[in-house]
């Protein structure tokens, strides 16, 4: 009997070696079959020890090819991409509250073009119209008018879980009639800034160098309301930033301020 329990022992042992060595063997397998089969088009060596860190940032920040035949599908999941397309080279960011394609460059018209497909450009908003935030801009303007002479600076956020856009205040910790330095606040997992608005005072709506600074690698919305004091004339200027590129959106002053008519 006891011979009988080693030597059942043993087989067992050995059974279960074999099945671990199987399952090991088996993960090793689908590892390497997915980094086959991951589209990592760099043009390096594959034995180059410097290439893992290219990989890294190409899956930062993929290029992929616009199909010709087959049906587009668009980015799924938080982040960017680029597009290669027959018309030129587009950029494709996706947040919580947004979905946008525009265009970086174009192909020379004499030049040869890649086989690709084409694109159209969007911008896609997860509230439907930029009109949604009328009331939190209107809001905002009697604030600023409040602040006066100072800038006065406030965002408005995407709540993913309730699926509409919130207005929340900023901590300032320093406003001039010029400039105006605020903490940025801590969003829960599921806000997004959709919206960061800031005044010019008296002084007409447009984007500063520093604004450009400051928007730079940004993805939002960026609103300046100008014109606030007695006498001043209201203005308005809005743009989507997008990682550095900047698309003007026409929003109409008097959407946002009750502009006298001329007698």
């Amino acid at each position: 009997m006891d011979k009988l329990l080693a030597s059942f022992q043993n087989a067992t042992q050995e059974g279960l070696r074999t099945i671990a060595a199987a399952l090991e063997q088996f993960s090793q397998g689908v590892t390497d079959e997915l980094a086959r089969a991951k589209p990592r088009v760099i043009a390096a060596a594959e034995d180059d020890e410097n290439l893992p860190l290219d990989a890294a940032l190409f899956d930062s920040a993929p290029t992929v090819a616009v199909p010709k035949h087959a049906k587009f599908a668009p980015l799924a999941d938080v982040g960017h991409r680029f597009l290669m397309t027959a018309q030129g080279v587009f950029i494709e960011v996706r947040r919580p509250w947004l979905h946008v394609i525009q265009q970086l460059a174009k192909h020379n018209d004499t030049g040869p073009r890649p086989p690709y497909g084409d694109i159209e450009p969007k911008i896609e908003l997860a509230f439907g119209r930029l009109g949604v935030a009328l009331p939190f801009l209107q809001a905002f303007a009697e604030e600023a008018r409040a602040a006066l002479p100072n800038e006065h600076a406030a965002w408005v956020v995407w709540d993913q879980q309730k699926k509409e856009l919130a207005y929340k205040a900023l901590h300032v910790s320093k406003a001039t009639p010029g400039s105006i330095t605020f903490e940025r606040p801590q969003l829960a997992a599921h806000e997004s800034l959709a919206i960061d608005i800031h005044s010019h005072g008296d002084g007409a709506a447009f984007f500063s160098d520093q604004d450009n600074a400051d928007d730079a690698g940004e993805v939002k919305i960026s609103a300046v309301l100008g014109g606030l004091g007695e006498g001043a004339t209201p203005s308005v200027a809005f743009r989507l930033c997008v990682l550095g590129m900047f698309v003007p959106l026409k929003v109409p002053t008097d959407a946002i301020f009750k502009v006298p008519e001329p007698a």
